[in-house]
């Protein structure tokens, strides 16, 4: 029905009325009644004080060819003609998707109720010219309420799958992590929400889906919106609350697996990451309703609240305001949509970067679904938890806030521990492939602690905040706990006091942690050692190693360094399985990160999933290729590819840029002259502070022993 129809809205008077119908049978009984030529809706958690709500049989419908135009079409209310009614009596069901193709809104006069007590009440808007009308639908609703019988012959989700190959999906989204975090890198925005998609077969009953799922799953701001292309929302996340002229919202922000059995999360309470991202966020919506709110009224008045949620826990903040005089629905949806926990901050250069970032367009994911009501009030989800069903498949989007700090890996696995729970409730599975990248469990790796190893020129550690940061992000994963806050002084401390060798020669940072004895705290050691001349050039060669995770820098080095006895004098580098296979992926060498010229000209370096470290020389090898145009992909690395490149070479904080002479005793054709990791080494700062030579380009450093093969440690 076309938008203009609905106009007339504006010109009828309501006078909302309720009947009380006592008790009845469960919402999910009745909701499992409604079939889909009754364009049903449903509220399920905590919407209105909370309850259930069932819709059936819209008096207006905008499809989306007319929603897309705008959100003025939700300011098309009747006129309430009498106060004191404290019901919805009907309103606007909304599904507003982040795509303006995929918006729809219902326009319902007659309503369903089911209060936390279980009772049920037929509410109406009492709307002139519909009294017969109303009659007919509360004797419909007594008689589903007499003993209704299901409509259809159930539902069935099949297997959760990725659009696409899952190992492309997988390593493509890891990239796109790295790429987002080059972009905050750069300055383009702080924070950008990266999202992908899961689908699934289904056929049968949409509302018995929804029931049944909702009972199991208990989400805060639950919704089904039966339109032509049907939305099952299991939301944990309000958007917006309007009572009135208060507006609230409660942007959620971090994420952390959640056991049946917990009762509280640390590692989520420890995260620094998690808690920098839901306040970036809370800033962000502070701002979006200061467009629109009365000067001073805009208030945080919850601050990173830990809530349980299926699956999962989240931390949440509430900010509420007062909105200026004249403000209506329309006014603050368009200075607050799309919500800022799904696109990032700021907003304009986060959605920017989404479009060419994301593969696949996202529906009515990260959109908004909710009801307004003419007598006052209104609320709206975050369309987060949801399927979107169309000719016969079930899409569900999955994603997560992408700040300076995150780890590709973890994100990846913050997707999955989405996901889980809604495939459980669906009687579905996700695809094994998709946790695939994983390491084994860490063993005694992790009491031994975790380091890192820092260039020293002159009295400056060479990118210590980035080193450190990588520590604490270990410690607060691995222990739940951070460094403490006086260690960066402790660093200076030493290394201007004369407790470390005197700044004559290349030198070494060593920063140790481990957990504390009481286990509420890391026990941190820093030294200092010299060096000894830097590696200029080495030949690798493949040998296994552990199948445990390799992303944090482990005391323990006992598997690398077997490794490296074994190949001596080559340096050992891994793949991801321990395999020689041709279609095995390389991960790194035992000293560091990677880099991988293709025949075509084009660099490659490994994804950082759980065999791979993070190396913040890796970090800044990737930033300067963007700073000259250098074109390099983050991709699987394969023994072939890496056996016949034209160049390689590995990077790591203490030797810099390594060129590769061999693999596999085969040569590497341009290892001596290629330009590139010549201008990694001199533009990235490895060079010897004393002699101004380039730690890849020295060619009279001594080649008698480890040292000068790449050993230097990593």
């Amino acid at each position: 029905m076309p938008a203009d129809e609905s106009r007339r809205l504006t010109d009828s008077v309501a006078h909302p009325f309720a009947v009380p119908l006592g008790d009845g049978p469960s919402p999910q009984a009745v909701l499992r009644c409604l079939t889909a030529s009754d364009r049903p809706g449903c509220l399920w958690g905590q919407w209105f004080g909370g309850g259930v709500v069932l819709l059936r049989r819209p008096l207006h419908v905008v499809d989306p060819e007319h929603a897309a135009a705008g959100f003025d079409i939700v300011d098309r209310q009747p006129i309430v003609g009498s106060a004191g009614f404290a019901g919805l009596g009907g309103g606007w069901l909304v599904s507003l998707g982040y795509e303006r193709h995929r918006r729809w809104l219902g326009f319902y006069d007659q309503l369903l109720r089911c209060g936390p007590d279980g009772r049920w009440t037929f509410e109406s808007l009492g709307l002139r010219g519909r009294e017969q009308a109303m009659d007919e639908a509360l004797r419909d609703w007594r008689a589903l309420l007499a003993g209704g019988q299901p409509a259809g012959t159930g539902w069935q989700v099949g297997p959760l799958q990725t659009l696409r190959d899952a190992d492309d999906t997988r390593d493509r989204y890891l990239a796109e992590v790295e790429d987002a975090i080059g972009r905050i890198r750069r300055g383009d925005f702080y924070q950008v929400n990266l999202c992908t998609r899961l689908s699934a077969d289904f056929s049968g009953s949409i509302t018995q889906l929804f029931a049944d799922m909702a009972v199991n799953l208990h989400p805060a701001y639950g919704i089904l919106v039966g339109s032509e292309q049907p939305l099952a929302s299991f939301s944990p996340e309000l958007f917006l609350r309007v009572r009135a002229d208060e507006v609230t919202t409660s942007p959620i922000k971090g994420t952390a697996p959640r056991l049946a059995e917990e009762i509280d999360s640390p590692v989520l309470r420890a995260s620094a990451k998690d808690a920098a991202e839901n306040i970036m966020i809370v800033d962000l919506m502070r701002n979006d309703l200061s467009r629109v709110s009365r000067p001073g009224t805009v208030v945080v008045h919850s601050l990173l609240d830990l809530e349980p949620h299926p699956g999962v826990w989240h931390l949440v903040s509430t900010i509420t305001a007062r909105l200026q005089p004249g403000v209506e629905m329309s006014g603050l949806l368009a200075a607050t949509f799309p919500p800022g926990s799904v696109t990032g901050a700021p907003k304009s250069s986060a959605t920017a970067a989404i479009a060419v970032l994301e593969p696949v367009s996202r529906g009515a994911y990260t959109g908004t679904a909710g009801f307004l009501s003419p007598c006052g009030s209104a609320e709206l989800n975050v369309v987060i938890r949801s399927f979107e069903i169309s000719a016969g498949r079930l899409e569900l989007g999955v994603g997560g806030g992408i700040t300076a700090d995150s780890v590709p890996i973890r994100e990846w696995q913050e997707c999955l521990d989405k996901a889980a729970p809604l495939a459980a409730a669906a009687h579905s599975a996700l695809d094994p492939r998709l946790r695939r990248a994983g390491g084994q469990p860490l063993g005694d790796l992790r009491g031994d602690g975790v380091f890192e190893s820092i260039l020293v020129s002159g009295e400056a550690p060479v990118r210590l905040p980035e080193h450190l940061a990588r520590l604490d992000r270990s410690c607060r994963e691995l222990y739940g706990v951070g460094l403490p806050d006086t260690l960066p002084a402790e660093i200076s401390d030493l290394l201007t006091t004369g407790r470390a060798p005197a700044p004559t020669t290349r030198r070494a940072l060593r920063v140790q942690a481990m957990p504390a004895a009481w286990g509420s705290a890391v026990d941190v050691t820093v030294t200092v050692r010299q060096l000894g001349p830097p590696a200029t050039e080495c030949t690798i060669a493949y040998h296994p190693r552990d199948p445990v995770s390799w992303r944090h820098k482990w005391v323990d080095r006992t598997s690398l360094e077997d490794a490296e006895r074994a190949a001596f004098p080559d340096l050992p580098y891994f793949t991801a399985d321990s395999s020689v296979a041709d279609d095995a992926r390389v991960t790194e060498t035992s000293r560091g990160n990677l880099f991988v010229r293709r025949r075509d000209g084009v660099w490659l370096t490994p994804p950082l999933d759980d065999h791979v470290l993070p190396g913040v020389t890796r970090r800044a090898v990737l930033d300067l290729f963007d700073r000259v145009g250098q074109e390099y992909r983050v991709e699987p690395v394969t023994r072939p590819v890496l056996r016949h490149c034209r160049a390689a070479f590995w990077t790591s904080s203490l030797s810099g840029a390594v060129p590769i002479a061999a693999v596999d005793g085969l040569p590497v054709a341009d290892h001596a002259v290629d330009p590139t990791v010549s201008l990694v080494g001199e533009s990235l700062g490895f060079s010897d502070p004393f002699t101004g030579q380039s730690t890849i380009t020295d060619r009279t450093a001594s080649r008698n022993g480890p040292s000068s093969r790449g050993r230097s440690p990593r």
